[in-house]
């Protein structure tokens, strides 16, 4: 047994749980009816997409990460339906677990640096500071990829004024709140 993988795969597996903890553990608005059976092979079957998704991160461009985000809410929707909360999981949980499990693995030094960042209330909040956009859904309720991109463009907009893209403009943000 090697030990430089089991430590690899002992932090992916860490990530993982990270990521679905902050997607779907909202304090505001559950996302699926956790008492249910069905919960944990949810929770498998997002881990399977998102390792399944980084094996080729390094040939992904950032439409297709548009479309993984999409294809991972309606994959979740279509399979879960009955266990999640209004049938649904939405553009906001799907991007927030995907973002947040590609920023570990590009801080791992695992995948290249990806397009966006994981969008919470805290970089909503700083996105709408000193901004004339002062409303942007919250992300546990965003479900429209147009809405999406909304916070996509408002964090392009304030990385630039840094010199920084969008995922070290959020790192360099979350370490400072």
């Amino acid at each position: 047994m090697e030990i430089d993988s089991s430590k690899k795969e002992f932090l992916v597996n860490e990530f993982l749980m990270f990521s679905l903890n902050a997607g779907l553990q909202t304090r505001s608005y559950p996302v699926y009816l956790y008492y249910s059976n069905e919960g944990i092979q949810l929770k498998h079957d997002i881990k399977k997409y998102l390792i399944q998704y980084t094996q080729n991160f390094e040939n992904t461009t950032e439409e297709d990460h548009y479309r993984k985000i999409v294809e991972m809410s309606d994959l979740i929707s279509e399979t879960y339906k009955k266990i999640l909360i209004n049938g649904r999981f939405r553009i906001g949980v799907s991007q927030k677990v995907m973002n947040l499990f590609l920023k570990y693995m590009w801080t791992a030094g695992y995948i290249k640096m990806p397009f966006h960042c994981p969008f919470d209330s805290i970089i909503k909040s700083k996105l709408i500071k000193d901004s004339n956009h002062t409303y942007l859904p919250d992300w546990t309720m965003l479900d429209s990829i147009e809405e999406y991109k909304k916070y996509v463009t408002m964090a392009s907009i304030k990385a630039a004024k840094v010199n920084l893209t969008i995922a070290e403009w959020e790192l360099v943000s979350w370490n400072r709140r």
